[in-house]
């Protein structure tokens, strides 16, 4: 029996399931940045990124390491007493891919901020990745 279960093992190996991560790039002030976001099931315990001092992002990538079921992004102005939203998105079963563009999924987008107008520009893909 073990016999038979190696060589079942040798000429069926088994298949490494592709996990989707959201990876994003963004420009503030000519800074660049990336930042990856993961699968989660509780959307409450994503933090969000903070650009610049100016901007916050988050990305709420809702599934598990298989699949992606909703992304939502939220996309903020940091004021002085708290942050204003200038931006949700929602994107409801994405495909992932392999080798995306840097913004398959969202497109270039640009935001500005309602004071002094300083400019955000981001673009997400989500990958399929291998491991």
């Amino acid at each position: 029996m073990r016999f038979r279960l190696w060589i079942l093992a040798v000429w069926f190996p088994a298949v490494a399931q592709a996990a989707p991560e959201l990876l994003c790039h963004f420009e503030v002030n000519a800074e660049r940045s990336v930042h990856r976001f993961v699968p989660v099931s509780d959307p409450y315990t994503v933090g969000s990124v903070n650009l610049a001092d100016r901007f916050r992002f988050k990305a709420v990538v809702l599934g598990n390491d298989t699949r992606v079921d909703v992304i939502n992004v939220y996309v903020s102005y940091q004021t002085e007493r708290q942050p204003m939203l200038l931006q949700h998105v929602k994107f409801v079963a994405p495909l992932a891919q392999i080798k995306p563009t840097p913004d398959a999924l969202t497109g270039r987008v640009a935001l500005y901020s309602p004071f002094l107008g300083k400019e955000l520009q981001y673009g997400c893909a989500l990958h399929e990745v291998v491991p």
